[in-house]
């Protein structure tokens, strides 16, 4: 199964935010930000790049000398703020119920970084993997704000975190930040994100609707289809090897830098695919070795510098390992 492929956007409808805090403080928001109000889509696949998000905080924080932007406009976060998302989880019966909705649906409202969901016996702890590229800390400060802030209007009781987590340094209105999660925060943390404990997620939600939920489900599936995903990683890393090859043996960190991620999560996913990076070199040497060895033109030690090897020795061995048998009596 395909992974996705975060086009590392949000949606118009969630940028609204921003302008509609600044224009309830009097301000002229295109003016201010210096970008004009983005057109959103009915179906909510329109896109904000992160990085234009992210300058867009970062300008109205400095305009405003206001470090808790993020919070700011978070406090004032709706359903239709979240277009579909927004829809889906109002219409869930518990907390637990629309967590898996969030989980399942995340691209629609944050298409940048994967999220991950665990639990342990009391704990329940929503994390994203910044091992591609943080989003921003102004980014990352928004979004918990609006996760927590949601989950506080869906629900008739007092919902606050147990724990909140940014990956950057904290702001100088740390208390301030403190007051709004309810609970403590950390900062420069590799997993930005927050826990909670787990008895919240049978809360009942105010607006729940068995119905609607499983027509709005049907509308996301169709729209969660539309995205686009990665290919298989083994599939990325033999065309990368394959390439890489003609200049010696490639190393995971090369390959790595080849397909824009880092090393750490290269390994990550291969292990995930029930593989590692020695097999896949080895897989792409072996096919490669067969096609090499029928064409008559080609001399073993030819074929050992085509697969990476420093000498035709080291292919000898390594073709005897793959197929019981020494290269020459494959020609």
């Amino acid at each position: 199964m395909t992974k996705p492929l975060y086009r590392r956007v949000v949606p118009a409808t969630y940028t609204q935010l921003l302008y509609e805090y600044l224009e309830s403080l009097g301000h002229e928001p295109d003016a201010l930000l210096q970008q004009p109000r983005y057109a959103t889509d009915p179906n909510g696949l329109d896109g904000v790049d992160v990085k234009v998000w992210e300058s867009m905080l970062a300008r109205a924080s400095e305009a405003l000398n206001e470090p808790l932007i993020g919070i700011c406009v978070g406090r004032r976060v709706s359903a239709r703020h979240l277009g579909l998302m927004g829809a889906v989880l109002l219409a869930c019966d518990s907390l637990g119920s629309a967590l898996d909705r969030f989980y399942h649906y995340q691209r629609l409202i944050f298409d940048v970084l994967p999220m991950r969901v665990e639990h342990d016996l009391h704990h329940t702890m929503l994390r994203w993997d910044l091992d591609e590229q943080a989003p921003g800390h102004l980014v990352e400060q928004a979004g918990l704000a609006v996760l927590v802030q949601f989950a506080r209007s869906m629900v008739d009781v007092d919902f606050s975190p147990s724990e909140v987590r940014f990956s950057g340094s904290g702001p100088t209105q740390i208390e301030s930040m403190r007051d709004f999660f309810a609970c403590p925060v950390l900062f420069n943390h590799p997993e930005p994100g927050l826990q909670f404990e787990t008895r919240l997620l049978t809360l009942p939600v105010k607006g729940k609707d068995p119905l609607l939920v499983n027509l709005l489900v049907q509308h996301a599936n169709e729209l969660l289809e539309q995205l686009p995903r990665e290919q298989e990683i083994t599939e990325q890393v033999r065309r990368e090897i394959a390439k890489a090859l003609q200049h010696g043996e490639p190393t995971a960190e090369k390959i790595s830098k080849a397909l824009n991620t880092s090393h750490r999560t290269l390994l990550r996913r291969l292990a995930m695919a029930n593989t590692n990076f020695r097999n896949q070199l080895n897989l792409v040497r072996k096919e490669l070795a067969s096609a090499y060895l029928q064409d008559p033109r080609l001399r073993i030690t030819d074929v050992a510098m085509l697969l990476g090897y420093s000498d035709h020795s080291a292919f000898t061995r390594a073709y005897k390992e793959w197929m019981g048998t020494a290269p020459k009596t494959k020609r």
